[in-house]
């Protein structure tokens, strides 16, 4: 690996990391943990997704789904409810309080995006849109 590369891959780490610890002071704001955060955005986005939808839209393990589900349904954010036609699926409903949750959180996402673009044309954001797209691409062959 040459120089520019080794640099290539810590500048993509570091950037990580900001975008991480920045998306966790904004989700801290609403009192909830990043991954409850893009959860609970899922659910408010398509009401009663199952858990396994859910997994599968946020490509993340069904134990992963079933423990933030249960934190946020004892927070009240969720509830969960047996399918009326098909007993054997659980189906996950934002509450009031969920919904309010997610509004402020969409709120902190929408301020992060601004702060995170300042000073860039809208060329360069559809730039960047694209080139992360390309880049997860070709890295989920890899994964």
């Amino acid at each position: 690996m040459n120089p520019t590369e080794m640099n290539d891959i810590r500048l993509l780490t570091q950037f990580s990391q900001v975008l991480r610890s920045a998306i966790d002071a904004s989700v801290d704001q609403v009192g909830i943990h990043r991954g409850q955060a893009m959860l609970l955005c899922q659910v408010a986005k398509q009401d009663g997704m199952t858990q396994s939808e859910l997994a599968d839209a946020l490509s993340v393990q069904g134990a992963t789904i079933t423990n933030l589900l249960k934190r946020m349904e004892d927070g009240g954010l969720v509830v969960r409810r047996r399918d009326d036609e098909d007993n054997r699926l659980v189906r996950v409903y934002v509450t009031d309080e969920g919904r309010q949750r997610e509004e402020a959180i969409t709120q902190q996402f929408e301020s992060l995006i601004q702060k995170m673009f300042a000073g860039m044309c809208d060329e360069d954001y559809a730039a960047f849109r694209r080139l992360i797209g390309q880049l997860m691409v070709n890295l989920e062959d890899n994964c």
